[in-house]
C-alpha cells in the first residue's frame, strides 16, 4: 500500500516537473510566450501602394486601405476574404492641360495565411486571388481607361497580440496583375505589378 502511494506521488512529481519545464518562465519576453491564435478575426488596414515596371513612371504611390474577415481553424492556418482599395495620381508631364487625374482601385480578394509560430509575435506568409475595378477620375486621360481585371497577391508580415482580443499586423505584398487593359497604351511587360505595405488593427472573437 505504501509502495503504491509512493509510486503515485513520484509520478505526480515527475508530471508536474515536465509541465513546468515546457511552460515559459514568468520573466520570458512577451513576444515569445505561447498564445492562442485560432478563431474568427476582423482587421482594418491602412498604408501605401505603388506600381512597378513600366507602370511606375506614370502612377505615383498613393494610399491603400482594406477590410478583412478571416478564420483560423488552428494557430497557424488562416482563411480570409476582404475588400482592398487604393488611389494613385497620374503623372501627366506632356499634357498639363488635362490636369492630374487619379486612378481609384476597388477590389475583393480571398487568401490563405500560414503562421510559423504560436507565440505572441507571429511571422506569417499569405497568397490569394482577387478581382478589382480601376476607375479613372477627374478627366478623360487617353493612356488609361476604366477596366476590371484580376490579380494574385503574395506576401508576408508580422502579427502581434496586443491583448487576447486585440491584434496588430504589419503586412507587405506584391500583386501580379492578370488583366492590365486599364493601361493598354503602356505596352506592359511581365515586370509590371503592384506592391503594398499596410498596418492592420483588429480583433479576434
Amino acid at each position: 500500500m505504501r509502495r503504491g502511494i509512493g509510486l503515485a506521488l513520484c509520478l505526480v512529481g515527475l508530471t508536474g516537473g515536465a509541465a513546468a519545464a515546457q511552460a515559459p518562465p514568468d520573466d520570458a519576453p512577451l513576444r515569445s510566450r505561447q498564445v492562442e491564435w485560432k478563431g474568427p478575426y476582423f482587421l482594418l488596414g491602412l498604408g501605401v501602394e505603388g506600381y512597378t515596371g513600366k507602370l511606375a513612371p506614370n502612377l505615383e504611390p498613393g494610399p491603400a486601405y482594406g477590410v478583412t474577415l478571416g478564420y483560423r481553424p488552428n494557430d497557424f492556418l488562416g482563411v480570409e476574404v476582404g475588400y482592398s482599395g487604393g488611389a494613385s495620381s497620374l503623372t501627366v508631364s506632356e499634357s498639363p492641360s488635362i490636369g492630374n487625374p487619379d486612378i481609384v482601385r476597388n477590389g475583393a480578394q480571398a487568401a490563405l495565411t500560414l503562421g510559423f509560430t504560436s507565440t505572441r509575435l507571429q511571422p506569417f506568409v499569405l497568397a490569394g486571388i482577387g478581382v478589382e475595378r480601376y476607375s479613372v477620375r477627374m478627366g478623360n486621360f487617353f493612356q488609361f481607361f476604366d477596366d476590371t481585371g484580376g490579380y494574385a497577391p503574395v506576401g508576408g508580415g508580422l502579427r502581434y497580440q496586443l491583448s487576447p482580443r486585440l491584434t496588430a499586423e504589419l503586412r507587405g505584398s506584391y500583386s501580379f496583375l492578370f488583366g492590365q487593359d486599364f493601361a493598354r497604351a503602356q505596352d506592359l511587360g511581365a515586370g509590371d505589378g503592384r506592391y503594398q505595405g499596410t498596418l492592420h488593427i483588429g480583433g479576434s472573437y
